[in-house]
């Protein structure tokens, strides 16, 4: 595959194989994401089981994560979760988890983040260092 340096226009979403590769545990950085609430509800990433999970939009059930049910029902809730004080990649990677990992790209993460530049997004998502493995889409 020949690579292509992104722009404002690349599709980027979490790579999940990248977390695989690079042996680094998710879970850890999903529950580094989880409001205060959900903390105290699962002090520890590990000892949490799935659950079904339903779709609001099309009523399909699919078994989840219930460190990401908890992020989606519970701290999803919160105005204040994806904001401006947040690190860039952050904020993004909160943005992905709260999509269900649907590709985008600077631009529209601009529009979800308006405080962050879609050239400021794409420096910290196009940069040689791969941060939560967010990732352009291949």
């Amino acid at each position: 595959m020949v690579w292509k340096r992104p722009t404002v226009n690349t599709q980027f979403h979490i790579d999940w194989d990248w977390w695989t590769a690079s042996e680094q545990n998710y879970r850890l950085y999903l529950h580094d994401q989880l409001c205060e609430e959900c903390r105290q509800r699962f002090p520890s990433p590990f000892d949490v089981d799935e659950v079904d999970w339903v779709d609001p939009n099309t009523a399909e059930v699919t078994r989840t994560d219930a460190l990401m049910m908890c992020l989606r029902t519970q701290c999803a809730q919160d105005t204040n979760y994806i904001n401006a004080a947040l690190p860039i990649a952050a904020a993004v990677f909160r943005v992905f988890l709260l999509n269900d990992n649907q590709p985008l790209s600077p631009t529209e993460l601009h529009e979800l983040l308006p405080w962050r530049p879609a050239k400021a997004i794409l420096r910290v998502l196009g940069s040689r260092q791969t941060h939560y493995g967010i990732r352009p889409v291949a």
